[in-house]
């Protein structure tokens, strides 16, 4: 599983004009499937006299979580050209809607998938691309005298401490990289020869 992907920083808009019809995209970055429903809720209110409001999301770093709605368009013509568009930019926490303004002329399927792609696509030209990282938070508790010897470690891996709690032991909410739990673990094991207690945060 990769632990660094790509999603956008804010809010992106473009439109496109065929036909007499007027296609308004809006790009959005989405935490997960709920926000993403909410955002499409309210998207949905601002352009209410649309004709069609066609959407597109992704989540995750795999983007493997996604859902995509012709909203009365022909079967094919709209949400799965918005989905391809996201993924040709390989992004994901991502969601694209299309609201329609019927203009009276019929583009027929080939016409409406190319539209509805095109304006995907250029919302997403205009938006800013950021990287996103997969991470594990962990409790590590370790006695005092081992404290420099694990916060030198720490400073060396791709961690972030969150939080800290001194007691009879020292113990810290650390954030780690995916890919690089089991290396920072091996290593907090190692440099404490043991003296450490290791577990998934909430775990």
């Amino acid at each position: 599983m990769r632990d660094e992907y790509q999603s956008i920083k804010v809010n992106a808009n473009a439109s496109l004009k065929v036909e007499g019809s007027r296609f308004i995209a809006s790009a959005f970055p989405v935490r997960d499937r709920v926000h993403a429903e909410e955002t499409l809720a309210k998207v949905r209110k601002e352009y209410y006299d649309a004709t069609h409001h066609c959407f597109a999301y992704a989540i995750g770093a795999e983007g493997k979580e996604f859902r995509y709605s012709d909203d009365g368009e022909p079967s094919g013509t709209a949400g799965i050209k918005i989905l391809s568009a996201i993924q040709s930019k390989d992004l994901s926490d991502i969601l694209v809607i299309v609201a329609r303004y019927y203009g009276g002329t019929k583009l027929g399927t080939g016409g409406l998938g190319r539209a509805y792609f095109e304006s995907a696509a250029r919302a997403l030209a205009e938006a800013v691309v950021i990287p996103k990282v997969v991470t594990e938070e962990l409790r590590i508790t370790f006695p005092y005298d081992e404290t420099s010897r694990v916060m030198n470690t720490l400073s060396h891996s791709h961690t972030k401490i969150i939080d800290t709690v001194y007691d009879d032991d020292v113990t810290l909410q650390i954030s780690v990289r995916k890919n690089s739990v089991r290396m920072v673990i091996d290593e907090l094991v190692n440099v404490t020869r043991g003296n450490l207690a290791v577990k998934s945060h909430g775990g």
